[in-house]
């Protein structure tokens, strides 16, 4: 009769030991396969996810961090920026701000707003406190050009055009005036060079407007006297 008794128990604990083993397997199995839930997960931690999550409707991230994002269709940003897939331009509605430095190898705006100084590849600047504009290089007006205050030319200056290449007064009436130390032209035959001299008053009684006249010659030779 014990022996019976025994023998129950036994196979008591052997079919417990046998369905906890097949249960931890079972869970495990489905732990490792792949899982396809048809309603809604909602969870009050975190969802730590290891291999690809496929979404296949909107998905709506209050706070996201990622190290590395891939799109590959359009990326919208509600509604105002805008990243296309099939050619990389990016198109927004609001500003974008850079904090570091820009590089572009072909770039095109309606208006350019530069709050500090501008620069271009070390050769040309506009300080933004003046507006002053300075270059190494040549500066090509192709239009008319209005200089309102004082000019300093420190080089060699050369006017095409023809006739009225150079106009400072328009009437004879007009109180602008022109201030040349040396005036040096050369012949249209050769390369000799020839300057206007203007002798002293003295040389003659003449007065103009109440001032002594002088004569003024054309010599041979080159500026400076």
């Amino acid at each position: 009769m014990n022996n019976i008794v025994n023998n129950d128990r036994m196979t008591k604990i052997i079919s417990v030991v046998l369905s906890v083993i097949f249960g931890i397997l079972v869970v495990s199995l489905v732990a490792n396969a792949v899982t396809t839930i048809s309603t809604n997960i909602a969870t009050d931690g975190n969802a730590t996810i290891t291999g690809t999550l496929g979404v296949t409707g909107h998905t709506t991230l209050t706070t996201a961090s990622s190290t590395i994002t891939s799109q590959t269709g359009n990326f919208l940003v509600n509604g105002y920026a805008t990243t296309t897939a099939t050619n990389g331009n990016i198109a927004t509605a609001g500003t974008l701000t850079v904090v570091g430095h820009s590089t572009f190898a072909t770039a095109s705006s309606t208006i350019t707003s530069q709050t500090g100084n501008f620069l271009v590849n070390g050769y040309a600047t506009t300080t933004a406190t003046n507006g002053n504009i300075a270059t190494a290089g040549t500066l090509t007006v192709t239009g008319a050009s209005t200089l309102t205050g004082a000019s300093t030319l420190t080089g060699d200056v050369t006017m095409s055009g023809g006739d009225g290449a150079l106009v400072i007064t328009t009437s004879n009436s007009a109180t602008s005036t022109i201030q040349v130390g040396c005036v040096q032209m050369f012949a249209t035959s050769t390369a000799t060079a020839v300057r206007l001299l203007f002798h002293a008053s003295s040389t003659i009684s003449t007065t103009v407007s109440g001032t002594a006249a002088g004569y003024m010659l054309w010599g041979y030779g080159t500026c400076p006297f």
